[in-house]
């Protein structure tokens, strides 16, 4: 027999049968030696009933081959650890991001759901222990006031935890909860052109080019305000796109999608440009604040926006969001929008657009134009009618 498992008190001997609430030790003998456990998976010492469950999880180890008298050592139960596995990930989380592999908002996001959510529900389980009820009664845990979007990401994120524990072969990836719900985000909306042109007229003219070339590109806000002069080619009437900001503060030398890329400037672009690139060197930001005599911060534009206009709709939807609708509802294809929009995804492009009710109203009426009364009782004729009456 490869090991042989008793439970005993840490309390003087009795012949009484120990209560539930006894303290209790786990002492193993196996393969000639001598070993003894003290402590749960939460650190504290072993009750009766824990030590119990413990008991037979060792001896399903030794019955499986897989017992290894290390693993169920205190030393071993600390380096296992939730909260300190979950400062190891997040320490390659930071490496990764210092070599850009992911940005500092997203960064961010990580700390705030470790330091928020993870930690006050997990901070002192065992990571082995962890399973899909633990898992389902985080979900439900989660504050009711965060939206659908948002639960989803923090579920994901630690999903992404447990992968990189799968592959350090600490445990295998569990079942993951999906968070259910009504969607919580609003519907986004667009704005026609001549909408556009009216609402800027309520910005102040020093903040109204920085929207409106926003508006004329449907580059994002973060991409927008880190503009420089070298971006613009008059000569070629294009800007590259290849900077952004990230967590608000962060500069990143790449776009979302990692991606230094061209865009077409239409006339009214150049004219709002041009301005801003003389006297001025080729480093120094393209838009300037006249409040604060620096580039625009990311939140300004939707600030500025949403101050002298009293709409509802965000910056991002009277600039991105309308862009890419106005653009289909003149013509251009799918590939073309996703090219316009540099999305990798043309899905990610039909998310962009919202079509107009007024022109969808007018397009639908059209159908009743295109073929008069004479001509569609002529396509309800049947084809011997056709053919006997020659119509072409």
């Amino acid at each position: 027999m490869d090991g042989v498992c008793k439970c005993r008190t840490l309390k003087k001997r009795s012949e009484k049968r120990l209560k539930p609430n006894y303290k209790c030790l786990i002492q193993i003998y196996w393969r000639g030696k001598h070993y003894e456990y003290r402590r749960d998976d939460q650190g504290y010492v072993f009750t009766y009933d824990k030590a119990k469950d413990k008991l037979a999880e060792i001896s399903t180890a030794i019955k499986k081959g897989t017992f290894n008298p290390i693993d169920f050592s205190n030393a071993k139960l600390n380096e296992r650890r939730f909260d300190t596995k979950i400062q190891t990930w997040l320490e390659q989380k930071e490496k990764e991001c210092a070599e850009g592999g992911i940005s500092p908002s997203s960064l961010s996001n990580i700390r705030g759901y470790i330091n928020n959510y993870y930690l006050p529900f997990f901070a002192d389980w065992d990571v082995r222990e962890i399973r899909f009820e633990q898992l389902e009664a985080f979900k439900d845990a989660l504050p009711s006031t965060l939206k659908k979007k948002t639960k989803s990401n923090i579920v994901v994120s630690l999903h992404s935890f447990f992968t990189w524990l799968f592959k350090k072969g600490i445990r295998d990836i569990p079942p993951f909860p999906v968070v259910e719900g009504e969607e919580d985000a609003r519907e986004r909306v667009a704005l026609d052109y001549a909408d556009q042109v009216s609402y800027l007229q309520k910005i102040p003219s020093e903040h109204r080019d920085v929207l409106e070339f926003g508006m004329e590109t449907g580059i994002r806000p973060g991409e927008l305000v880190v503009l420089k002069g070298k971006d613009i080619d008059l000569r070629h009437g294009q800007a590259l796109i290849g900077r952004t900001v990230s967590a608000y503060t962060h500069v990143l030398e790449r776009t979302k999608g990692k991606t230094r890329r061209y865009i077409p400037l239409s006339d009214r672009a150049l004219e709002i440009v041009k301005p801003h690139l003389t006297g001025k060197h080729p480093e120094q930001w393209l838009f300037i604040n006249s409040d604060t005599r620096r580039r625009y911060s990311v939140k300004t534009p939707n600030a500025v926006w949403k101050r002298y206009t009293g709409l509802d709709t965000t910056y991002y939807e009277a600039s991105r969001h309308s862009f890419c609708t106005q653009i289909v509802d003149d013509g251009a294809d799918s590939l073309q929008a996703k090219q316009l929009m540099r999305h990798t995804d043309v899905r990610t492009t039909q998310n962009y657009y919202h079509g107009n009710t007024t022109k969808l109203r007018e397009l639908v009426n059209r159908r009743g134009r295109v073929v008069s009364l004479k001509n569609r009782s002529e396509i309800e004729a049947s084809p011997e009618e056709v053919k006997s009456n020659k119509i072409e």
